[in-house]
């Protein structure tokens, strides 16, 4: 196994809780109780990698030294990893306490929390990429 397997599970929950939305926002459109079903579960899978995820890059940042320069992006890409982990944690809680029916009022929340978390998808998605393009984090130097 590699010894920092982040980069190489990260896509997973990024997929997943990106298409949840989606389609949940398209069982909107489409009435139809299967693409509420394939929301929740790709909810649950993408949580689940999130977790993955988070842990995963609590074990990685272990190896960056105290005073690196990419220690303030690797701050704010942890907290905004641990944000993702938490509001779509609060989404499925949600949808798993309404079991999938929302008043009109409830539905806005939803959506609201949903258009945060795809937010904070690409935010921590973005720090990311600094923290491997900018500062050379998680890559292996070239070869002389």
């Amino acid at each position: 196994m590699p010894p920092n397997i982040h980069p190489l599970i990260v896509h997973f929950p990024i997929a997943l809780l990106l298409t949840s939305v989606a389609l949940s926002w398209a069982g909107l459109i489409w009435q139809g109780k299967s693409l509420d079903r394939a929301a929740w579960y790709t909810l649950l899978l993408g949580l689940a990698g999130a977790l993955f995820s988070v842990i995963s890059g609590f074990l990685a940042a272990a190896g960056v030294p105290a005073d690196s320069p990419a220690m303030a992006t690797l701050t704010t890409h942890r907290l905004l990893g641990i944000a993702v982990l938490v509001i779509f944690g609060l989404q499925a809680l949600c949808a798993w306490r309404s079991k999938g029916v929302y008043s009109r009022n409830k539905r806005i929340l939803h959506t609201a929390i949903q258009i945060v978390g795809v937010a904070l998808v690409v935010a921590v998605g973005l720090y990311g990429g600094e923290l491997v393009y900018i500062f050379g984090l998680g890559v292996a130097s070239a070869l002389p």
